[in-house]
């Protein structure tokens, strides 16, 4: 590789021409940032190397040298104002050493001029220093960038003047756009994964594309390979990341569908909530019989505390008239004139009236007692008794037996209903349990022993027939393989018959293609004779004439022979299905038959 050489020690005619591969590489950047941004002057032509055709080669970076009218306001303040800005703003954002200000730059002194255009050209080409006069170099370099409007020496000569300032001030300004847009460019195609949509694939094949053109151009081949050596690196390391990707995405699949298929063994979500609801179902209908019967046991002791009520007031009332009636008799004996005998006597009677009230207190604590335990015993009697019932109605509905209506009640209510409240023993159950129920329970059992006989002894008959049928099956099917052994043979034999006949057609052409070839080589042999040979192509013309008749007549024969056998072999074929297709009929409506009765 060339060192790269700097703008410091070119002269203006070398400016045009020289290449450069680190910072002019920049320079050659910002050139294409000028053309894409549309400005104006450029016309596609320059002169530069000839291509392989003869013709000049046309650089997209040609120029117009004609001398244009500048269109920017350069007279307007508010412009001049907002281009000073902007330049204040560059360079205070971009390291500028020295000191900048509106009013620096509303008057600027060549000095000042030259260190601001020098930091901006350094910007474009690190490398580049100002060697000669500034009024020379200058107006050269913003050619060399493509600044599409002259700047004229004697503008540099008096920079600060008002008449040449705004025209610099302006070309000062393009250059800090040119920079602006090339560094945000780079931002963005450092900062962006790729400028593709996110294929990095062709992201590096267009930037092989830039960097290559720009080596063709330049005519250095070597650098060309280099780049088609690296993109092929390229391109192989990220060859092996996507197989790598792809056995990993492999292995992801491989998972995937071992999960899927342990998911898929495993009872499915819904199959799970339909268990568990009908499992729910059945605990509902299992509470709600509870909580009917908890209903009918509250609503069986509201009645029975609505009773123990009334007969509390019941002997509230009598208490109350009782201690009325001490109470009258309390006034009559206070009213009475008793004496000591009296006095004696009611003492006695007191006392034996206590002992009698004591003795009957204890026996009502020992009867209460008694009738809790017995009310107790009573509960559990009856809830042992509305399990049994249950169990029954169970049994019952299983066996088809109630309702009244049901297929084996033969119009006896079965249907037990429990009063076990009920004060009167007979109308505890809604039947007679030992004059109807059980007689009619019995009646039906004997009727079901019946039945059960009967069908076991249509089973025994039924599986007599079964195994007589079994036999005339396995009889069936012995004559069915005779039938397909038969029937393998006729078609063996029809097939070894068609081999048979296609030998013979076989035979038969290759005679007739032997007389073709005889008969054309007696047609060569016959120029030499004319005479002779007619006669003998006559003859031989006959003897083939005869002999196409009686090949034809013949392959027609053997043609019509082999559709005869292909008939026959199509027929019996025929034959046999049917026959098979009728066994299997007559097998079937037999077994259906006997499966019947």
């Amino acid at each position: 590789m060339s060192r790269r050489q700097t703008l410091g020690g070119l002269s203006a005619s070398q400016l045009n021409t020289r290449t450069s591969t680190g910072g002019a590489q920049r320079v050659e950047n910002v050139k294409k940032r000028a053309s894409t941004t549309g400005i104006a002057g450029h016309n596609g032509a320059t002169p530069g190397r000839k291509t392989p055709g003869g013709s000049r080669r046309t650089s997209i970076f040609g120029w117009s040298q004609q001398s244009k009218l500048d269109p920017r306001p350069l007279t307007d303040k508010q412009y001049l104002n907002e281009c000073v800005r902007t330049l204040i703003t560059y360079l205070t954002t971009h390291g500028y050493d020295n000191p900048v200000s509106p009013k620096t730059l509303t008057h600027p002194t060549s000095k000042d001029f030259v260190h601001i255009v020098t930091f901006l050209f350094r910007k474009v080409d690190s490398s580049l220093k100002i060697v000669g006069k500034m009024e020379e170099e200058v107006p050269q370099i913003f050619k060399k960038l493509k600044y599409p409007f002259p700047i004229s020496r004697s503008a540099l000569y008096a920079v600060g003047s008002p008449h040449s300032w705004p025209s610099l001030l302006a070309a000062l300004t393009w250059l800090v756009e040119l920079l602006n847009y090339e560094e945000r460019a780079e931002e963005i195609r450092e900062n962006s994964v790729d400028n593709f949509e996110c294929d990095t694939s062709s992201r590096d094949f267009f930037e092989f594309v830039d960097k290559s053109y720009k080596h063709f151009l330049a005519g250095n081949d070597e650098e060309c390979v280099l780049l088609e050596d690296d993109l092929r690196a390229t391109f192989q390391e990220k060859d092996k990341e996507r197989i790598a990707e792809v056995s990993r995405h492999e292995e992801e699949i491989h998972t995937f569908k071992s999960s899927i298929t342990e998911l898929t063994a495993r009872p499915t979500p819904l199959e799970t909530l339909q268990q568990k609801k009908s499992d729910l179902e059945s605990d509902i209908n299992k509470f709600e019989s509870l909580i009917f019967k908890l209903k009918e046991h509250r609503e069986a002791v509201e009645q029975k505390n609505k009773d123990r009520q009334e007969e509390l007031h019941a002997k509230a009332e009598e208490l109350r008239k009782i201690e009325a009636e001490n109470k009258d008799l309390e006034e009559v004996v206070s009213n009475q004139s008793v004496n000591k005998e009296d006095v004696q006597r009611m003492a006695q009677q007191r006392s034996k009236l206590q002992d009698i009230l004591q003795s009957l207190t204890s026996q009502k604590d020992s009867l209460l007692d008694a009738a809790l335990e017995d009310e107790a015993k009573f509960e559990k009697k009856v809830e042992e008794l509305e399990s049994t019932t249950r169990q029954y109605h169970t049994t019952a509905d299983r066996l088809q037996v109630i309702p009244s209506t049901a297929k084996h009640a033969e119009g006896v209510n079965f249907e037990i209903k429990l009063n076990a409240r009920s004060d009167n023993p007979s109308e505890i159950f809604n039947v007679d349990m030992k004059n109807k129920l059980k007689p009619a329970l019995i009646k039906l059992s004997e009727s079901y022993i019946k039945k059960t006989r009967s069908v076991a002894q249509e089973m025994l008959e039924l599986q007599e027939k079964l195994d007589a049928s079994e036999e005339a099956l396995s009889e069936k099917q012995e004559e069915i393989s005779l039938l397909e052994s038969q029937n393998n043979k006729l078609e063996e034999q029809t097939k070894q018959l068609k081999e048979t006949t296609d030998a013979d057609i076989a035979s038969k052409n290759a005679e007739i293609q032997r007389i073709k070839a005889d008969v054309h080589n007696l047609k060569e042999t016959a120029v030499k004779s004319l005479s002779e040979s007619e006669t003998q192509a006559h003859a031989l013309r006959t003897e083939y004439e005869e002999l196409c008749v009686t090949t034809t007549l013949e392959t027609e024969m053997v043609n019509k022979e082999l559709a005869a056998a292909l008939e026959v072999l199509i027929g019996h074929k025929l034959h046999i299905q049917q026959t098979l297709k009728r066994i299997d009929e007559q097998t079937k409506n037999y077994v259906e038959d006997v499966m019947a009765s």
